[in-house]
């Protein structure tokens, strides 16, 4: 790990003390707390609470001075007219690192400005004290426990996530948290999350400089409202790209956005047409939308990179074909009429009525190894593409069962119900040659089921390495701009 770095002790803390902690539901602090139980924490947590002798079963404390040691993290969730005082008395303990969770600072505009982000910058500067936010949610580290997949260090995301090698830093809160909801459908995973907030003391330059040498980040996702130390950004930013891919959503630009920014973190945001320069200089690969960023980082952290921009269409339907075909050559990828040999190749196995010069058309044949196998494996080893989406990975089976259900149904049908076991080995059957050879060849396959992420095939699917998708357009966008940074990589050659 990245140790010699500051920000390694606020993913990394021994002990946490924090001030407005409580047994409530609905409290934010009393969140921050409950998460340290639920992502199995092993370290010290000290309650800081005027009046509650114990919080979540632990003993709490009135003042950070009667604490039996110094604690290695504060996280504070106050009052913001409280925060000065409360900061003095971590200085006077000797703490050396803060989360600021509280808002009321920097991000009020009008006649509600204050100079408290003033009084806990000098204070800071007084002790020594290192701090992120305020208006910020925290820290979260996936990798606090690396022999222990099940222990974290985790105060604002609620849901225990997969291990990924994927970091976020982010100026908003809720993009390092809120996305995680639903992780039955991200098969992405997590390593960090800094939530950095109004950036007072700790901003995402200090981010990149860590997540830059840290083991546990290959890709990097930014939400940047605005940059302050532009110089220096631009140079960490094009040392890490050619080894790192940097994924970022830039808010601002309109008048819209910028007056939310203003209100929310108090940013103060540039033309977008300057950032988008910034971006393009150095390789950081820009999304307007939250899924696409997410997409991203999700075909990157497979780790088959395709080598260029030329994409293989296979599908058992003409229309998501063709419009897959279409979208992609509209975002810059190719989509290549294969040589007359491939199409030789592909016509002796393929049904009269498919098509077969790119997209490949198997007009819903039912040959599932040739679909699964064979197919992927021609294209493959043709050298004539880099990437392939397939559409139509229908799990037929849950299908069946359901018109089972209906007596006439069952009477009469020459088919019947498979067991999950028999299942569970097609599906491995399918799906390892094809894996094996994305590897050999680096060439990367999306697939596309149009049933729910969480239907019995799809899950198999996933559980078997698939990237899947459950619409066409996604993954064309997203492979775009995984091809644009492939290309810019090689440029910098």
């Amino acid at each position: 790990m990245n140790d010699s770095h500051f920000l390694h002790g606020f993913l990394n803390p021994k002990s946490v003390a924090i001030y407005g902690a409580n047994n409530k539901g609905n409290s934010l602090a009393g969140l921050q707390i409950m998460n340290l139980i639920k992502s199995s924490y092993d370290g010290k947590v000290y309650p800081i609470h005027l009046k509650l002798p114990s919080v979540m079963g632990f003993k709490a404390y009135k003042n950070i001075s009667n604490l039996p040691e110094i604690p290695e993290l504060v996280v504070i969730v106050l009052p913001s007219n409280v925060v000065p005082q409360i900061f003095r008395e971590c200085g006077e303990k000797g703490v050396k690192r803060i989360v600021l969770i509280s808002g009321g600072f920097r991000e009020l505009v009008d006649d509600r400005k204050n100079s408290l982000t003033e009084e806990i910058n000098n204070i800071s500067n007084e002790y020594g004290i290192r701090f992120i936010g305020p208006n910020c949610l925290g820290v979260y580290n996936n990798w606090y426990g690396p022999e222990d997949e099940k222990k974290s260090f985790n105060i604002f995301i609620w849901e225990n996530l997969k291990r990924s090698k994927f970091s976020i830093a982010s100026q908003s809160g809720t993009l390092s948290c809120h996305i995680w909801y639903d992780p039955e459908n991200l098969d992405l995973g997590l390593s960090r999350s800094l939530s950095v907030g109004n950036e007072a003391n700790v901003d995402i330059v200090d981010c990149l400089e860590y997540y830059k040498d840290d083991e546990y980040t290959e890709i990097i996702g930014l939400y940047i409202e605005e940059i302050k130390r532009g110089k220096k950004f631009l140079e960490l930013a094009k040392e890490i790209t050619p080894k790192k891919p940097i994924i970022a959503i830039y808010v601002g630009g309109s008048k819209a956005g910028n007056r939310a920014l203003q209100s929310h973190t108090g940013a103060l945001a540039g033309n977008s047409k300057i950032y988008n320069g910034l971006f393009k200089e150095t390789g950081i690969i820009k999304t307007d939308y939250v899924q696409e960023f997410l997409d991203i980082a999700f075909i990157f952290s497979k780790g088959i990179i395709p080598k260029g921009k030329r994409l293989g269409i296979i599908t058992n339907s003409g229309g998501p074909g063709a419009m897959v075909a279409n979208n992609a050559e509209n975002h810059g990828l190719i989509v290549p009429e294969f040589s007359e040999s491939l199409q030789k190749e592909l016509k002796s196995a393929l049904p009269l009525t498919a098509s077969f010069k790119n997209p490949v058309d198997c007009t819903f044949d039912m040959d599932l190894p040739y679909f699964y196998i064979t197919l992927p494996e021609i294209l493959m080893k043709s050298g004539e593409i880099d990437a392939i989406i397939q559409y139509g990975v229908v799990g037929f089976q849950e299908v069946l069962d359901e018109y089972l259900k209906y007596d006439q149904i069952a009477k009469h049908a020459e088919f019947h119900h498979q067991p999950d076991e028999f299942v569970d080995t097609l599906v491995q059957k399918l799906l390892q040659p094809t894996m094996k050879n994305c590897q050999k060849y680096s060439i990367p396959i999306l697939y596309i089921n149009p049933m729910n992420f969480n239907a019995p095939w799809s899950k198999k699917l996933r559980k078997n390495g698939a990237m899947l998708f459950t619409l066409w357009d996604r993954p064309v966008n997203a492979l775009a701009k995984v091809c644009e940074y492939v290309d810019y990589k090689q440029k910098r050659k």
